[in-house]
């Protein structure tokens, strides 16, 4: 080809070109906002905004989406209202609020899409008009709690020993032996994955053999009891546990593509009282669509660990703070005495622990014959309070082989021995 042949082609060689380049940026568009796709809907002036992350599940993907906005809308109530008023207005909430959770929103972000055999999952992470709920929440009459202003313990005598006790908390983990959504396996892994970052963090915690090891005996004080309290509570009272939490989720495979095996999970983490059940805060990690040339299994447990990890912490920090306001009455200390062989000597065994210097209030817990537990609230450390019960007790007729047999976490055993 000569020269002049070159230069005359030279207009449609950049044409060519040109066009490749648009295709490649328009393909480069195309691709991102696949991966995440950001829809505002319009902010009012005012508008008092808070995010929150939410997962739906359905056949056709703007289904998907719709639950996705309600899933997350619903953890914005509930923190706005508490997890029991949510669950006692349900009706009215599915009704005037839920139906129509995208109202409430002023943007949204798809962040995840992931295709299932069963429909699509889609993850998103959206921003409400808190002062818009708020009213329609007051419009229901549907009771909206006050919040206390946290007490800055930061100067306070008792900062110390408080920040002491919510650091020698001892937490159980572990999922309902029935009635749960996760198959045992991925079960166990979050159990011993919340368990690693537990030690890890230099918290002490009850290790997995040892829930087994009673688990069978308290399952079956569980079906008499007719399942009116939690398995896991009844657990973690008889281990002396002061937070049980709860874990659970689903885990799907999403099939193989080019030689890579994919899968994806959503785990939620419950924390609870172990004295009263209550609810200290709940937290769903999401893996999103994650794959692995490993195999199948190596998939699904990546996204169960990925999970986990995301909920782990936030988990933690809510039942720590929960804990943090309970102490301002008093660190609760679970107190047990065994050996007891008459009620005079409880009677003195009680106003031995109201007689110590930093005595708060008393609770019995159980009595049956030659052991009594109490819930006893002292704004002092663990050793300050064994000392006292002993030194008050020192010359008591019956208490005279009174010795400490277990010390856990804010668990402490005596036992008046033969």
């Amino acid at each position: 080809m000569n020269k002049r042949k070159i230069i005359n082609r030279l207009p449609s060689i950049r044409l060519a070109l040109i066009c490749f380049a648009l295709f490649v940026m328009v393909f480069a568009l195309i691709v991102s906002g696949c991966a995440k796709k950001s829809v505002k809907l319009g902010e009012e002036k005012g508008a008092q905004i808070v995010v929150a992350n939410g997962v739906g599940k359905a056949k056709k993907f703007a289904l998907a989406r719709d639950e996705a906005i309600r899933d997350a809308l619903k953890k914005v109530v509930v923190g706005i209202i508490g997890e029991e008023n949510e669950k006692s207005n349900q009706k009215k909430l599915n009704s005037y609020v839920y139906s129509i959770s995208e109202s409430f929103a002023v943007s949204y972000d798809i962040t995840d899409k992931v295709k299932t055999p069963e429909g699509t999952v889609v993850y998103v992470k959206v921003k409400f008009d808190k002062s818009k709920i708020v009213d329609s929440l007051k419009t229901l009459n549907i009771e909206i709690p006050r919040k206390k202003q946290p007490k800055d313990y930061s100067k306070s005598p008792y900062a110390k020993i408080i920040n002491e006790a919510i650091d020698n908390l001892t937490y159980l983990v572990y999922f309902e032996p029935e009635d749960r959504k996760i198959d045992d396996e991925y079960a166990r892994l979050c159990v011993n994955r919340v368990n690693n970052y537990l030690a890890n963090k230099g918290y002490e915690y009850i290790d997995l053999d040892r829930i087994n090891e009673i688990k069978d005996e308290y399952l079956k004080i569980y079906k008499e009891t007719q399942g009116s309290v939690s398995v896991v509570q009844l657990i973690a009272q008889a281990l002396n546990a002061d937070i049980y939490i709860v874990v659970d989720g689903d885990v799907e495979y999403l099939g193989k593509e080019g030689g890579v095996y994919f899968a994806s999970a959503s785990i939620s983490l419950k924390a609870f009282e172990s004295a009263t059940g209550r609810g200290l805060g709940t937290e769903t990690g999401y893996s999103g669509k994650l794959g692995l040339p490993s195999g199948k299994e190596a998939a699904m447990r990546k996204c169960v660990e990925v999970a986990v990890e995301k909920a782990i912490e936030p988990v933690i920090n809510l039942s720590r703070e929960y804990m943090l306001k309970a102490f301002e009455k008093g660190i609760r200390y679970e107190v047990v005495v065994q050996g007891v062989s008459d009620y005079r000597l409880l009677r003195s065994f009680v106003e031995a622990v109201q007689n110590t210097k930093n005595f708060r209030s008393i609770k019995e817990v159980s009595v049956a014959p030659g052991q009594a537990k109490y819930y006893v609230y002292y704004m002092g450390r663990k050793n300050e309070l064994i000392d006292e019960i002993l030194n008050n007790l020192q010359g008591e007729e019956g208490f005279e082989n009174l010795n400490v047999l277990m010390s856990r976490g804010n668990a402490i055993l005596l036992s008046i021995e033969e």
